[in-house]
Parts: structure tokens; sequence; C-alpha cells
């Protein structure tokens, strides 16, 4: 009796262990994590007919709500700028909300009028700590007015330039552009790049364009005279604060604030001049009508006013080159910063815009 008794305890505990195994295989799912029986707050609490959490309403308040723009992520309640769709004059302004670009406003003018006045050109070393010898000494310069456009041209416009047979590469040695089918960090031919700026476009390009526009390049003068707002400052948008990915497109951890390409023109509001102008100090930087000259400044050509730079060299031809871009630092975003270029180079980081006279 006693062994039988025995036997039903032994058997009793041996079906209760069993069922305990099955529960616990219950509650592993097939990634063979363990879930949870008690829900928490991290749950959805909505969930739709095919299973799939719904967007809570202040989604698109998020950090986490950005949209895309030709390899660019800009987040929710960026801008951007497209050529309006009635008007290759005017541009439009568009806001990334809730993962999505949505027209904002009216198209706007994509020029803007400079008044004729006097600056002063040239790296203020008191204000900036140490000058690069090209930009010294600072001198002053008159200028009359003239009209700059607002944005760096853009791949849509420059594209329209080509279909009309200005803007070519039939000579040889005056080669006008690269495609994204050359490289794929150039932006003509991409066809997800149309408001980010023209970039690997030679001098002889950008040249052929404005003049096709009936305008021209800028003079150095008249560029830094814009990327200063007339005044002495460090950038366009002042002298603080320091250069960075919140208001201009520069290499920070890594190429175009980590995009490693361009963003679309007018994409950094925090980095607009005072007079209105976008992307002086990165993106791409800009050709300019002058010739280099890395002491031209200390001549007297340089303080004549409406100056033109320095007569053609006979030999190393290089055009000036102003402002900084996606894929060089702090330094070449100021105001004062010069290069120079090639004519017939179409690098992944030059672009341009153009100016002309008041009507």
């Amino acid at each position: 009796m006693k062994k039988t008794a025995l036997l039903f305890i032994l058997l009793a505990f041996f079906f209760a262990a069993c069922g305990s195994e099955d529960e616990e295989e219950t509650n592993v799912n097939d990634n063979g994590n363990e879930d949870t029986e008690d829900p928490d707050d991290s749950l959805p609490d909505v969930v739709a007919d095919n299973g799939h959490e719904t967007p809570d309403e202040d989604t698109e308040n998020t950090p986490e709500s950005f949209c895309y723009s030709g390899g660019a992520v800009l987040y929710e309640g960026a801008t951007q700028f497209k050529v309006c769709p009635a008007d290759s004059e005017k541009f439009q302004k568009q806001l990334c909300k809730n993962g999505k670009w949505v027209d904002e406003g009216d198209c706007v003018s994509g020029s803007v009028t400079i008044p004729a006045g006097s600056f002063k050109m040239g790296c203020e070393k008191d204000m900036e700590g140490s000058c690069p010898e090209n930009a010294v000494p600072v001198h002053d310069v008159s200028l009359s007015g003239y009209v700059m456009d607002k944005f760096e041209v853009p791949v849509e416009l420059f594209e329209k330039c080509i279909a009309e047979n200005v803007c070519t590469n039939d000579n040889a040695d005056e080669p006008h552009y690269r495609t994204s089918s050359e490289s794929d960090k150039c932006n003509i031919g991409n066809p997800e790049r149309k408001n980010h700026p023209a970039n690997c476009v030679t001098w002889y390009g950008a040249k052929a364009y404005c003049e096709w526009l009936g305008k021209r390049l800028p003079t150095e003068a008249q560029w830094e005279n814009a990327a200063k707002s007339g005044k002495v400052q460090i950038y366009p948008w002042g002298n603080t604060p320091e250069a960075s990915c919140d208001n201009t497109v520069m290499k920070s951890s890594a190429n175009g604030c980590g995009s490693n390409t361009t963003s679309p023109v007018g994409s950094k509001a925090a980095g607009v001049s005072e007079q209105g102008i976008f992307d002086l100090s990165g993106n791409v930087s800009e050709y300019t009508e002058d010739w280099y000259e890395k002491k031209f400044y200390s001549t007297e050509e340089a303080s004549e006013a409406d100056t033109q730079g320095p007569a053609e060299p006979e030999k190393d031809k290089y055009k000036v080159i102003r402002g900084g871009s996606y894929i060089y630092g702090e330094n070449h975003t100021r105001a004062s910063f010069r290069s120079s270029s090639k004519l017939d180079d179409p690098a992944i980081d030059f672009g341009f815009r153009c100016v002309s006279s008041p009507k």
C-alpha cells in the first residue's frame, strides 16, 4: 500500500514538471527572446488591422521624422528650395513635415540687389586669430551696386543650359562639366539631385551659363562684399556662432555633414547672410571672374573702385575660388578665405552663382 501511494506521488510530480516546461516554451517567441506577459508603456496603444503599429499623432514632431533629398538627410522642420515650376527665375521654399517635403508659401525671387558702398576686404587678424598670406592686408574697396543670385546655381537650371546646347563639352580644350555617370559625386544627371548645386562644373561652364542668362560671374570683391554684408565679420551670418553643420554644409565627422554629398540649395537657413543670400560659406566653393594672384592684396589695383583683380598672367593661369565646401572644414567657411582653380577643373566641390547690373 505504501509502495502504491509513493508511485502515485512520483507520477504527480512528473506530470506537473512536464506542464511547467510546456508553459515556458509558449513564452518564448520565434527569435528566441522571451515575451513579457504584462505590456508596458513602450508598446503601441493602437494596432492597425494588419498587425503593425499605427504611428502616433505626435510623430511629426519627433527627431526621428526626416526627409531625404538626393542623399542628404534633413530632419523635421528643415527647409530647402527648388526651382519654381511656374518661373525659373524664382524659387519655391519647401518644409520637411511628417517625413515629406511640403511647399511653403509663394515662390520668391532668386536674386537680391546689393547697394553701392565700401567695405574692408581681407582677413582681420585681430578678429580671426590668424590669416593666410594670400588674404592680407585688409584694404578698402568701393563697389557699385549689383544684383546677385540668392542661391548657388542648381542642377535643374544648369541642365537647361545643356539642353540649349550652350553649356556643352564640344571644345575639348574648354570642357564645361562632368555628370553622375562619370562620378557618383557629380550632381548633373542625377535625377534625385535636381535642387542640389551644379558641381563638377569648370570655370568655362560657369561662365557660359551666366552669359546665357545675360549675367556674369561675380568679381572677387563682389563675392566677399556679399559674404560680409558690407561689414567687418568672419562669417556670412556674423562673428558667432562658429561654423558648424547647424549653419553650413561642411566637413564634420565626414564630408557633407555626414552625408558625403552636397545638400539642396538654401537648406541651411541659419547660415543665410543679412541680405538673404544662402550657402556663401559652404556646400560648394564658387568661381569668380578674377585671375588669382597670391599677393594681389598688396597692390594698388586691389583698392581701386570696382576692382577687377590682376591682369591675365602669361603662365600659371588660375581663377579665384571663394567660399568653403562640403569637403572642407571651418577655416574654409570664412568670408575672407580665398583659393584658386584651373579653368578646366570640374572638381566635385566647385560650383557657382551669377551677378548682373541693376535694371
